[in-house]
């Protein structure tokens, strides 16, 4: 890597989180250890006065893109523009009410490097706190796990939120966000792993949250259709992976049906879901895609649920 070259695109959607930002941006400014960062913010429309935050904490910070856009389409869709943008060797995404602690990005590149793996995750914690108390955080001391099989270590796992640093070529040549799913969490993991050699997770908290003021993990439903249709494309999108990938795969878009059906039925247990789910848990069944096509058009058909815009 040459002196000038990116080592990492910091990729953050934005929208309407103005509360949050000044102290995102002082965390995400001063993160430590790196040699040439860039920093990638895709507004969605935002209404309130987040993207003129963005351009004055960032006067005389080299690298930075900030794009505006002129119809608001959903965070799986802006995430995909930035990263598509990013020029680093390593990718690192965030939502904009996420805080990092200031050395948590050398740190997972230390560890990248050092198992040779082109995904690293850490944890997330829900810290109460006012943004504010978080600027200043550095990571605590952690253990780690690797597993050479990326989509293994996915599908035996937790990656949710934004925790992640992923080398931007296996980042962009898996699409990034599946658009299908209006939030990108657990896509996002899923594509990667396909073309990653090699993941390691971090037992330390690399993403930190402050006190929650609104946001989408609130629509319980939205995140089991968002979970559903995750697995349900990457199952319908990847007929070459392994029994054992399609097996774990299809367990978890009938866990994220059986968790909706407990939502939305009174009689949950009578539901089919119910026994089919139990069934894949003590058997290494295969897809069953005319059942899940019929899972889909159910989800397909609710009203509740937020997509991407065309």
């Amino acid at each position: 890597m040459t002196d000038n070259a990116i080592d990492v695109s910091f990729v953050m959607t934005v929208y309407n989180k103005a509360y949050y930002l000044p102290s995102v941006l002082k965390a995400l400014f001063n993160q430590t250890g790196l040699n040439n960062p860039e920093f990638i913010f895709v507004d969605d429309c935002s209404t309130d006065n987040s993207v003129e935050i963005i351009r004055q904490a960032s006067q005389g910070i080299s690298n930075v893109t900030i794009v505006e856009n002129d119809h608001n389409r959903g965070i799986s869709a802006r995430i995909n523009q930035g990263i598509a943008l990013a020029k680093g060797t390593w990718c690192r995404m965030l939502d904009s009410d996420d805080i990092f602690p200031l050395d948590s990005t050398s740190k997972m590149l230390e560890l990248a490097n050092k198992v040779h793996a082109d995904m690293v995750y850490g944890c997330f914690t829900k810290t109460g706190k006012k943004p504010q108390e978080l600027e200043k955080c550095k990571l605590e001391d952690y253990t780690y796990t690797y597993n050479s099989n990326a989509l293994m270590g996915v599908l035996t796992g937790r990656f949710t939120r934004m925790g992640q640093l992923i080398k931007t070529s296996v980042l962009q040549k898996s699409g990034g966000a599946d658009e299908r799913a209006f939030i990108q969490d657990e896509s996002i993991p899923l594509r990667a792993a396909v073309y990653a050699n090699g993941i390691a997770k971090m037992s330390a908290n690399v993403v930190l949250v402050p006190e929650e003021i609104g946001n989408f993990s609130g629509n319980k439903i939205q995140l089991d259709h968002d979970r559903f249709m995750a697995y349900y494309w990457m199952i319908k999108d990847n007929t070459q992976l392994s029994e054992k990938n399609m097996h774990l795969m299809y367990m978890r878009a009938l866990s994220a049906y059986w968790k909706f059906t407990k939502k939305t039925n009174k009689n949950p247990y009578k539901n089919s879901i119910f026994y089919r789910y139990l069934w894949c848990k003590v058997t290494n069944c295969q897809p069953d895609i005319e059942y899940l096509d019929k899972l889909y058009k159910i989800f397909s058909a609710r009203k509740d649920v937020r997509r991407i815009k065309a």
